[in-house]
């Protein structure tokens, strides 16, 4: 009961965020000039966005194929898995995705449970590191705000705590040694304990460099999207406009607001080309086309994926320890 509990309070304060984003966005907008400015829109570069994010998903997909190191699966089906995990997130009030996926793995690898939670996360750790260096670079666009140049301070901390998680993952494994037999103590401390150890593991600057160079080709899509979309408005941004933007927006998603960053999404784009003077009626419609490129097509084939996976009786679980 506690666990159901756990949920539901997650759940109310995703909503409570989103709504009180939301209002945020909207409460000094021109509600029909938004509508109008959506009307008029210019949907060709919209769907040239859609493909660049579609194809800036297939890079993150090579990204963490490469990661989990699963010889035995395709990079389409580490595109369909991310998608999936995407989808989940979008509709769930927490990020179950990430587990969902992670579990996926574990299964169709196979490998243990811990492994694929593992790769998971470093994974993600490429996405914050590459969004955290693309915002202090776009912070050029707008120097002038000092809460964004906290903000940016704040991000590199953040870099610098997963880093100094990792060297501590690396000096458990190795000081660790063998491990001996005997049943784990349960299947979340099993899980945990496979995940530190991968992320102990020597990496390689070979390894790193490939993971970064496709996280890179990840966001410099986005960007390319950001722009098309603003373009669509008629909005003309800057490289360095819309590295800020992409990363600001993409940094957002950490608030645990739920469904689908809805409200959190709009007040950061309000925000975000407000620095740069974009009037809010076109930065909200900005906001919304930009969210609806990547929500709408992540959230149908993504959902047309855990639907397959129901079909051909593959469970969508969380990881379980004992595979591989």
């Amino acid at each position: 009961m506690s666990g159901n509990r756990g949920k539901a309070l997650v759940a109310v304060v995703g909503v409570a965020l989103s709504a009180l984003f939301l209002w945020l966005a909207v409460r000094n907008a021109d509600l029909d000039a938004v509508r109008d400015g959506l009307a008029d829109a210019r949907f060709g570069y919209v769907l040239l966005a859609v493909l660049a994010l579609g194809v800036g998903y297939g890079f993150q997909a090579a990204r963490w194929q490469r990661i989990a190191d699963a010889p035995r699966l395709r990079l389409g089906s580490f595109y369909g898995m991310l998608l999936g995990g995407l989808a989940c997130n979008n509709v769930l009030p927490v990020r179950i995705g990430e587990l969902l996926r992670a579990g996926w793995l574990s299964r169709d690898a196979p490998m243990p449970g811990g492994r694929a939670f593992g790769s998971v996360v470093l994974d993600r750790i490429c996405d914050v590191v590459t969004v955290s260096v693309f915002f202090a670079i776009g912070l050029e666009a707008v120097a002038s705000a000092e809460w964004l140049v906290r903000l940016a301070v704040g991000a590199m901390l953040a870099v610098a705590v997963i880093a100094v998680a990792l060297v501590l993952a690396r000096l458990y494994s190795s000081r660790r040694g063998p491990r001996v037999g005997g049943r784990p103590h349960g299947r979340l401390v099993k899980i945990l304990r496979d995940a530190v150890e991968m992320l102990g593991e020597p990496i390689g600057r070979r390894r790193a460099a490939t993971w970064l160079g496709l996280s890179v080709c990840t966001w410099s899509l986005s960007t390319v999207a950001t722009a098309l979309v603003a373009r669509s408005l008629g909005i003309d941004l800057s490289v360095l406009e819309a590295v800020f933007v992409t990363s600001a927006l993409a940094l957002g998603v950490a608030i645990p607001s739920s469904p689908g960053y809805i409200g959190t999404y709009q007040w950061l784009g309000v925000a975000a080309l407000g620095l740069l003077d974009i009037p809010v009626e076109q930065a909200l419609a900005f906001s919304i086309l930009m969210q609806a490129s990547w929500y709408v097509p992540t959230t149908l084939a993504g959902g047309a994926f855990v639907g397959l996976r129901l079909v051909r009786g593959r469970p969508v679980h969380v990881p379980d320890p004992e595979l591989g």
